[in-house]
């Protein structure tokens, strides 16, 4: 078994590179011939041409059997590639204005031929051979597809970072606002409430004429005040502005300190809050309102 692995390697050791496929790609201008090696190679190539024949060898390649291939295209017209002895023989049937240039992939597994037509009509002499290494031969650069695809990944990665910043963002906002305390914006607090004082004194109450006295007050806006006035032995709560509304009338359970007056505004926040969001087609709405809280009276 194993002078038998040796046999069969014994081609590789004897003649290099070996060609795996070959492919014929027939262009408008020109015609590539593309050979794949299965490993790098670094032979000699050697061109010779007689007429409309040209004669290519490679040396340290190999293969398996001869290939032949009818193109019937205007550059090339026929392609034979034969094993001979310690070389390769690829014979090309071309035009008598046509050329090959032969160069190389960046990783050396593969060779192209190109056969295309020549800027002046080649003589009937038989030129030189042209023997070239293809350490020599020019190498082809990276596509403009794999530029493309290096660019495309680049953009992909701004964006992505981009993107992560903008969500880290959102959610720092929204984290902050869900932990901001939502009130009321008529009775604002502060984040920290004082601790609560033993009730002061009742202030007595002011007089504004005809018996009303003024018991609490309290600025909502520039426009806007709401009051406890005293009349007789009844308090009112009153809303004070370009109106005077009133908000309701207590016998018992008057307040009698400003911190009781504080608490019966955050129990009638509501209603004050209905008043200053009533648009002007809720104008009658306002008015039964108005005369439901005045009727007992």
């Amino acid at each position: 078994m194993r002078y038998l692995i040796l046999l069969l390697l014994l081609p590789a050791f004897l003649w290099g590179a070996k060609i795996l496929s070959y492919n014929v790609y027939d262009r408008n201008d020109r015609v590539d011939v593309m050979l794949t090696f299965d490993t790098p190679y670094e032979g000699v190539l050697r061109q010779n041409r007689q007429g409309n024949t040209v004669v290519i060898k490679l040396e340290e390649a190999f293969i398996d059997a001869p290939k032949v291939k009818d193109v019937n295209s205007k550059y090339l017209e026929k392609l034979t590639i034969a094993p001979q002895g310690e070389h390769i023989e690829i014979v090309a049937q071309v035009s008598p204005d046509v050329t090959m240039q032969a160069s190389k992939t960046s990783d050396s597994y593969g060779l192209r031929l190109r056969f295309m037509p020549s800027a002046t009509t080649p003589s009937a002499e038989t030129p030189p051979v042209d023997e070239t290494s293809l350490a020599g031969l020019p190498t082809k650069s990276n596509s403009e597809f794999e530029q493309s695809y290096y660019v495309v990944i680049v953009i992909m990665l701004i964006g992505i970072a981009i993107l992560f910043w903008l969500k880290q963002n959102i959610a720092k906002r929204t984290a902050t606002m869900n932990t901001e305390p939502k009130t009321p914006w008529l009775f604002n607090k502060t984040a920290k409430e004082p601790k609560a004082a033993p009730a002061a004194p009742a202030k007595a109450p002011a007089d504004i004429g005809g018996g009303v006295h003024i018991r609490f007050q309290k600025s909502l806006d520039a426009n806007n005040t709401v009051a406890m006035l005293d009349y007789g032995t009844m308090s009112y709560l009153v809303l004070l502005g370009a109106n005077t509304i009133l908000l309701d009338k207590f016998q018992d359970n008057i307040p009698i300190t400003q911190n009781d007056f504080e608490t019966l505004l955050q129990s009638k926040h509501r209603e004050l809050d209905g008043y200053f969001q009533l648009a002007p087609t809720q104008d009658e709405a306002f008015d039964s309102y108005k005369e439901k809280a005045s009727g007992a009276y």
